[in-house]
Parts: C-alpha cells; sequence; structure tokens
C-alpha cells in the first residue's frame, strides 16, 4: 500500500522533471549550433514580429550550411527591400544545384528590374529544374517489339551547357539471344515539365549487323518520358522504331555516370 501512495506522489514530479529537461530554448540550442534550432527559432520571431532577432537565427543557420536558413534569410531580406543583402544567401543556396534557390535568385533579379536583370532571371528558370541532374548517366532499357526481346545499354551525355541539359548526345548498344543487333550514336532534345517529369525524344544513326532484323545501315527514333531522380538517374517509359529492332516499346532506368564509374573502380 505504501508503495503505491510513494508511486502516486512522486510520478507527477518525475513528468515535471522530465518535461523541464526537455523544454530547453530553441535560442540556447541555436547558441550552441543546432541549424534546426536556429530555423525554428527564427520562425519563431517572425509569428512573434520580431523580424531583427528572425533575421540574426537565420544568419547563424545559413552560415552553419543551413539552405533552410538561407532561404529564409534572403527571403526576409528581400522583403525587408534588402536586395543587395538577400543575394548572396540565394546565391550560396543556388550554388549547390538547388532549383529553389535557382528561382528564388531569379525573383531577386526580376525585383531590381532592369533587362539584363530579366535575362539572368530567364537563364534561372531555365536552369533551375535542370540543375541538379547528372551530366552523364548510363541506361539499361529492354525493348519488347514485333521482332524479339532486345537489351540497349546507353550512354547519354547532357552537361548544362548543352541549352542547360535540353540537348543530348550518346551511343547506345542494342542486344538480342543472338548478339549485338546494333551500334547507334543519336542526337536528342528533352522538355522539363518540371523537375520530376522529362519528354524526350531522340534520333539514332549507327549500324546493324547480322544479329539484326535487317543487317547494314541503321536508322532509328525513340520518344518517351522520363522520372527524373535527381543526382542519382531517371526512370523512363519510350517508344521507339530502327531498321536492325523494328518498332517497340520500352522500359528502362538510369544511373549517374559518376556512380557507375565508381563502382566499376572497386569491381577487383
Amino acid at each position: 500500500m505504501r508503495r503505491w501512495v510513494f508511486l502516486a506522489v512522486m510520478a507527477p514530479l518525475l513528468v515535471a522533471c522530465a518535461t523541464t529537461r526537455q523544454a530547453v530554448p530553441r535560442s540556447t540550442s541555436c547558441e550552441k549550433g543546432s541549424l534546426w534550432a536556429c530555423n525554428e527559432w527564427g520562425e519563431q520571431l517572425l509569428q512573434d514580429g520580431d523580424r531583427t532577432q528572425a533575421e540574426t537565427a537565420f544568419s547563424k543557420a545559413c552560415d552553419g550550411g543551413s539552405t533552410q536558413g538561407c532561404l529564409a534569410l534572403g527571403r526576409l531580406r528581400m522583403a525587408d527591400g534588402n536586395l543587395a543583402g538577400a543575394e548572396a544567401p540565394f546565391v550560396t543556396v543556388y550554388e549547390t544545384d538547388s532549383e529553389e534557390g535557382a528561382l528564388a535568385l531569379a525573383d531577386l533579379y526580376d525585383a531590381r528590374g532592369g533587362e539584363a536583370h530579366a535575362r539572368a532571371a530567364a537563364r534561372l528558370r531555365r536552369e533551375a529544374p535542370a540543375l541538379d541532374k547528372p551530366a552523364f548517366d548510363f541506361a539499361m532499357q529492354y525493348r519488347v517489339g514485333a521482332w524479339r526481346p532486345t537489351a540497349d545499354l546507353a550512354l547519354n551525355i547532357q552537361p548544362m551547357v548543352f541549352l542547360e541539359r535540353r540537348l543530348n548526345i550518346g551511343s547506345n548498344l542494342a542486344y538480342t539471344s543472338r548478339g549485338i543487333s546494333e551500334f547507334n550514336g543519336f542526337v536528342g532534345y528533352q522538355h522539363f515539365v518540371n523537375a520530376w517529369v522529362v519528354p524526350y525524344g531522340r534520333l539514332m544513326l549507327g549500324t546493324a549487323t547480322r544479329a539484326s532484323r535487317d543487317p547494314g545501315f541503321n536508322v532509328g527514333a525513340e520518344v518517351g518520358t522520363r522520372l527524373a531522380l535527381g543526382y542519382f538517374g531517371h526512370v523512363n517509359v519510350a517508344a521507339g522504331m530502327s531498321r536492325a529492332s523494328g518498332n517497340y516499346m520500352s522500359v528502362g532506368v538510369g544511373l549517374n555516370g559518376l556512380f557507375v564509374l565508381l563502382m566499376l573502380l572497386h569491381v577487383p
């Protein structure tokens, strides 16, 4: 009986102590270097109307490497009319290949006005959905067509200097159970609906081997849509045709070329 009375008396005290220990002020955590706490503290200060202290909190988060803090800092300064002070944090985020950073910087240039700033803003908006994509990737596709099942291995090269990754070049190798059926070079164009959905088309020229349906000169075309997965690569569906393979439908997956090369370097 005494044990239960003791527990009943002590339980509220233990809960109160635990609550007190957990309720560390965000300002204190921020001063100790917690980027999350700085961002949370900044948001709370904004709600309380203390914009000066909010800027200080976001500045600490940004200096510590928080892209969220840099975006919040830039937007706060921009809202206060400090366009010059807003540029540096936006540039910091943009340089991490962030779509959000590019769009924020574009809004800043638009706010400055002038023809040169308008051109810079338009360029940033074109860059934005393509920034976090690999400069080159390796893609494997499985084709199902009128002739026979075919696998396709492609190298796709798409640096930012190629119209912000809209233009791409590369080569592909198709093979069946009979062996390599075609080898092509290709040139293509892709349109960024947004950072995730990327329709594309390509024209292929090359050679069809004896293992193909029609040996000799090969020509073909393919259209499809990629679901972009940032730096990692993409998955895609497509429809196409070539002299070597006939009409086909395909599904595939692409992987950042740097990842592929690193894996190959570690193969014994």
